[in-house]
């Protein structure tokens, strides 16, 4: 593999000048480097073009004004460098699906749609679970037991709540290590960025009467794309981030339902940041 560091400086280039006039030519002059070979070495690494990293950063990044400043929206096209507001409205539904306009009006947008800043983790993490495997699904509707609690920047909320459905079910004479748990995170749209509600739940018969406040919810039937995750809970964040950034515009699929879905088997939990293999579950239309 290509040395990540070299990228990374390069995405510390894009990221400083988000809002100035440069080309993939100065990507590539940035850590010294041939255009032909920044473009094969960069795509390599991140399984993006310089390009499309550009891009995508600039429009996840004209969010924060278009919400929260009254600079008109020509004004914002032209700080991120389109040369007009119909090309970067264009732009911006494409990757969003509504218009700045709406978006300024009120309109919500899918967040998992927003792009965060590529970090050395990312990059290593897609070194490390590369080829990233996944195949479509479609997926049988079922019923799952289990808690939920809203989940913000502390994730150590988390392993607790599986802890405590464990210690819940853990008597049911048909909970072996090998039962099918599924972590269910649903992303609220009028919430913040951080923000999202989490379901640890359990599928086999006989947990409903665990008693414990436990609740149930059907999964309904869905298409989905299920990624290999191997990492720990923290590193969840960039096999989706990889999925939503990378895979997803190159696919021609659609997101649908505001959910990621692990399933895992019980013998494989791990609280904290020790790694584990799962499967996560993105619905598509």
């Amino acid at each position: 593999m290509p040395d990540p560091n070299i990228i990374v400086e390069a995405i510390d280039f894009i990221e400083e000048n988000l809002q100035k006039p440069i080309m993939v030519a100065d990507m590539a002059e940035s850590v010294s480097y041939s255009v032909f070979h920044f473009c094969r070495v960069f795509n390599q690494v991140t399984h993006l073009t310089p390009f499309d990293y550009l891009i995508r950063r600039r429009l996840s990044d004209a969010i924060h004004p278009l919400q929260f400043s009254k600079r008109r929206i020509l004004e914002i096209s032209l700080d991120y460098q389109f040369g007009n507001p119909e090309t970067f409205s264009r732009a911006f539904r494409r990757m969003f699906g509504v218009l700045p306009s709406e978006l300024r009006k009120g309109m919500l947008l899918d967040r998992r749609h927003i792009m965060p800043r590529w970090t050395s983790s990312h990059l290593v993490h897609i070194h490390k679970c590369a080829p990233f495997f996944y195949k479509i699904e479609e997926r049988e509707s079922f019923q799952v037991v289990g808690l939920m609690t809203l989940v913000q920047q502390d994730l150590s909320v988390i392993p607790e709540l599986w802890n405590y459905l464990f210690h819940e079910i853990g008597n049911s004479t048909d909970f072996t290590s090998t039962s099918d748990c599924f972590g269910i995170t649903f992303y609220p749209l009028k919430s913040e960025r951080q923000s999202t509600f989490y379901m640890a739940s359990v599928r086999h018969p006989g947990a409903e009467k665990a008693g414990g406040g436990l609740v149930t919810k059907q999964i309904p039937a869905m298409k989905a794309a299920s990624f290999n995750h191997r990492g720990t809970l923290i590193e969840q964040a960039l096999t989706l981030d990889y999925a939503y950034h990378a895979w997803l515009p190159r696919s021609g699929k659609r997101l649908s339902i505001p959910w990621v879905i692990e399933n895992f088997k019980k013998d494989v939990w791990r609280a904290g940041d020790v790694e584990r293999e799962s499967l996560l579950y993105i619905p598509l239309v």
